[in-house]
């Protein structure tokens, strides 16, 4: 059984990831901080039949867990922080925040493409794939830190593609911004913020949000094999928002 692993599924891309691959007939694994709590990945069963949550929270306990499942394929290292982390100013930062920062969005993938490649190079095949921010390429003035933290994310999974390319192994990254997700533009909030509406239409070239079963395709794409050459990109996810 090919397994396909989901991290923080459901934040941010987590939901379309999940989706998206189950469709293409991965076993999918999936982590979340709140699968510790057996009611709530109970609750998640239900809910979502076609996926397999585990209890396990830390990088190599993760993999374990997947692996019981199937040769693990595929990881989608879908990381976030809350949006309270992203807006913080630069002038004065204590040193903490950027260590929060890239302790859950550089180290914890770090340890997850660490636990990861052992098995693939053996396999010689895997994909790889990080969902981390267009701000890695288009830094924010109001979250310097946070984008900082994301272009490490992104270098890392860049350059492990010419690391260990030899084995067949890809590696891309996804930079999302202005893209519908549980975590940083929540349902229903396009539809209730004329705000939002108007900055949109003034910054982003499609003039609307990219949506969760939008980006399960490109994650759907890179995950199946399909075009090994694709490896060591970055794709930005952002209605023309990048230049």
């Amino acid at each position: 059984m090919t397994v396909a692993l989901v991290t923080n599924v459901t934040q941010y891309a987590g939901p379309a990831g999940a989706t998206a691959l189950a469709a293409d007939g991965f076993t999918v694994v999936c982590h979340d901080e709140t699968f510790s709590d057996s009611e709530v990945r109970g609750k998640f069963v239900a809910e979502n039949p076609e996926l397999t949550p585990i209890a396990e929270q830390e990088p190599e306990a993760i993999l374990a867990a997947a692996r019981e499942h199937g040769r693990v394929d595929v990881v989608l290292s879908n990381d976030y922080v809350p949006p309270s982390a992203v807006q913080k100013p630069f002038d004065g930062a204590p040193l903490g925040d950027l260590e929060f920062l890239m302790r859950e969005l550089v180290y914890r993938p770090f340890e997850l493409i660490q636990a990861a490649t052992p098995a693939m190079k053996e396999a010689r095949t895997g994909r790889i794939i990080l969902v981390t921010s267009a701000a890695a390429v288009r830094p924010l003035a109001t979250a310097v830190l946070y984008s900082a933290a994301r272009a490490a994310a992104t270098t890392l999974v860049t350059g492990a593609a010419k690391a260990l390319g030899e084995y067949n192994i890809q590696f891309n990254a996804i930079g999302p911004n202005w893209f519908e997700n549980p975590t940083y533009f929540p349902p229903g909030l396009w539809e209730s913020d004329a705000e939002l509406r108007a900055t949109v239409a003034k910054e982003v070239p499609l003039q609307r949000l990219g949506q969760q079963e939008e980006m399960g395709a490109l994650i759907a794409f890179l995950a199946s094999g399909k075009a090994t050459p694709v490896t060591g990109q970055f794709f930005g996810f952002t209605g023309g928002w990048l230049p």
